[in-house]
């Protein structure tokens, strides 16, 4: 069974251990100022709800044969647009000429007064319709997708479930940055942890309850909701009946982004750090990666969750340059009507290394390895 590359990883204080790399990722205060502003667009779903987005096109568009795809980046839990780890991602593809679309759940801050309902991280169809709800324009390049920790889960959810569903853009490359490939060892690992867990159930909580036109949550719901106490109750008591399940266990079973991963066709990158105090990093031993041929494993020795901010000199942190390099990679393959992203994306991480903005082993080692 082939293991995961390791990356070695060294922090930069004070960012030091799982909990501040994590916090840095998900929490920071200060957030990565983006190169171009956004254009706010509501995008419907079939039923009726609307998700809010940002657009960001590039400068200037280039020839049409250097065209970038569209990134899509889809935040985590109790998460939106802004948040750190993505805001950072943005800035670095847009500068690369990359039209970005920041995409806010339904049912998040951002989408909430347009919601009827929430979402999991089994609900990848909505990530699909959006796709398909897109004007040709947009993604008439291909489509690079991107998603941390549940927004991971959904991204691998798609690529496993739907890339290949009628009405769908091409979609070129994938990456899942602490996606929580087994939901219930992630709520375990939230339960057990004394600054996270009681964290993410009062923001999830406050999350849910706050979609005041929502339909699918009667009045025992909200009872639930509040009697929870920790994450893994509230999806045993709310979100699995909520969403028609008949048992936590066959919530968090059906809902597994560890069982999309053998489906997944497109190369897709999936990164985990070791001190992840949400994601176990032994989730990725469950995997038999000979029958994932699509999906490059990466296991940081160090990151947190959606942190990974390492000591090498420059702005972005190392999942950012991982994410660039592979995103590149897609889209020269693309560009140049090659089958697969292999040679395209070692292509592109020569050309950032001459550029000066050099991507790091991991995400070089990820493009080499990323199959047709």
């Amino acid at each position: 069974m082939p293991r995961p590359l390791r990356h070695r990883f060294v922090p930069r204080p004070p960012f030091l251990g799982g909990t501040l790399q994590t916090l840095r990722g998900v929490a920071w205060p200060i957030r990565p100022a983006l190169p171009r502003p956004g254009h706010r667009l509501r995008i419907p779903l079939p039923d009726g709800d609307q998700l809010a987005a940002s657009l960001h096109l590039p400068a200037a568009e280039g020839a049409p044969e250097r065209r970038r795809p569209l990134a899509l980046l889809v935040h985590g839990l109790v998460g939106t647009e802004n948040d750190p780890c993505l805001r950072a991602a943005a800035r670095a593809l847009i500068e690369r000429g990359f039209p970005v679309l920041r995409l806010n759940l339904r049912g998040n801050a951002l989408s909430g007064p347009r919601s009827t309902s929430h979402y999991h991280i089994g609900r990848a169809e909505d990530l699909r319709d959006v796709l398909r709800a897109l004007p040709p324009a947009l993604t008439e390049a291909g489509v690079a997708v991107a998603g941390w920790s549940l927004g991971g889960g959904l991204v691998l959810n798609l690529l496993g479930r739907h890339a290949e569903e009628e009405g769908m853009p091409r979609l070129l490359a994938g990456a899942a940055i602490s996606a929580p490939l087994d939901p219930a060892a992630a709520h375990a690992a939230m339960e057990a942890h004394r600054l996270f867990g009681p964290l993410l159930l009062a923001l999830y909580r406050r999350e849910v309850l706050a979609v005041a036109r929502a339909r699918d949550l009667d009045a025992g719901l909200r009872v639930a909701a509040a009697a929870a106490r920790s994450v893994r109750e509230f999806e045993a008591m709310v979100s699995a009946p909520r969403f028609g399940f008949p048992s936590y266990a066959t919530y968090v079973e059906l809902t597994r982004p560890g069982r999309a991963l053998p489906a997944i066709r497109v190369p897709t990158l999936l990164l985990q750090a070791a001190d992840d105090p949400i994601v176990p990093a032994a989730s990725l031993e469950a995997v038999d990666w000979a029958d994932c041929p699509a999906v490059q494993p990466v296991l940081a020795a160090g990151g947190g969750h959606c942190g990974f901010e390492d000591v090498r000199l420059g702005r972005d942190p190392m999942q950012t340059r991982a994410l660039v390099a592979f995103f590149e990679g897609a889209a020269e393959a693309a560009a140049a009507g090659q089958a697969g992203a292999s040679a395209g994306a070692m292509a592109a991480a020569t050309a950032h290394q001459g550029a000066g903005s050099e991507p790091s082993s991991t995400a070089q080692a990820a493009a080499r390895a990323a199959p047709a």
